[in-house]
């Protein structure tokens, strides 16, 4: 049965919806810019804002799986995080979905002290009122090029690159939605709480000094200076909880059988 993935136009989300082609069923997606390359793969794409409601409930019509991805550190505005869950939650409840598979952060809470945390624990309780299963990914510090860059030129205190932290490669991660959405169970309800975090423990400086330059200087030159209020964002969710010890929090890897690698590794 198909399976669809939100907001596919941003770059872990194609990612995701790439890798399940290549698994051979039928992939289907919203976007909101070029998925040239996806609708050429063979997946079938909604043209649609993460706000349009009735198209995403059209395009989940006999879907068993919906992937959503949501937003990270990088969103703007973290409210926008659960508006869009919201719209996920009533149109999946529509549609009559099976499942669904949703990302979060370590520590997502609506008592969380920073307002990514909040609004990513807000988005998982709306997700969890599906009468379907659900299960939520919690992953940790994703190594992308746009952290990357912002850790190098944000100017961050040095405190806070002390931060424990964990790190996570986007393409461990992506086999490890591919894994779960292979992991069709019979189950008709539940909420299932699951941890992805890297192999290795560092903190925020150790990562970077890893992944960039082979722990050498690295050049500022030709990157992009974000503004004080991204910094202040960032700062405030790199400062959270990042490592995840719950009892009540199943190891991802684990499940799927998966064995990550730590960022920075060739």
């Amino acid at each position: 049965m198909p399976v669809l993935v939100t907001s596919a136009h941003r770059p872990l989300a194609r990612r995701i919806a790439a890798r399940l082609l290549e698994e051979g069923g039928e992939v289907r997606a919203t976007a909101d810019g070029d998925v040239s390359a996806l609708r050429a793969g063979g997946a079938f794409i909604a043209t649609a804002t993460p706000d349009d409601e009735g198209r995403l409930e059209a395009a989940l019509a006999d879907v068993h799986t919906l992937i959503h991805i949501g937003g990270g550190l990088a969103t703007p505005d973290p409210e926008r995080i659960v508006t869009d869950a919201e719209v996920v939650t009533r149109a999946a409840a529509g549609a009559g979905i099976r499942r669904l598979i949703a990302l979060s952060l370590p520590g997502a809470s609506p008592d969380a002290g920073d307002p990514l945390r909040r609004a990513k624990g807000r988005a998982e309780a709306t997700l969890a009122e599906l009468p379907c299963p659900t299960i939520v990914l919690r992953a940790g510090l994703l190594d992308t090029p746009w952290l990357r860059d912002t850790l190098l030129t944000a100017g961050f205190a040095p405190a806070l690159l002390t931060t424990p932290v964990r790190p996570v490669r986007v393409e461990d991660l992506v086999e490890l939605v591919v894994a779960f959405d292979r992991a069709r169970a019979s189950s008709r309800e539940g909420h299932l709480v699951v941890a992805a975090d890297g192999p290795w423990t560092t903190s925020i400086a150790g990562y970077l000094d890893r992944v960039v330059a082979g722990g050498g200087p690295a050049s500022r030159v030709g990157r992009r200076l974000p503004d004080a209020e991204v910094v202040d964002r960032v700062a405030a969710a790199l400062a959270g909880e990042w490592e995840q010890d719950a009892a009540e929090v199943v190891d991802g890897w684990q499940f799927a059988d998966l064995q990550p690698r730590a960022p920075g590794l060739t």
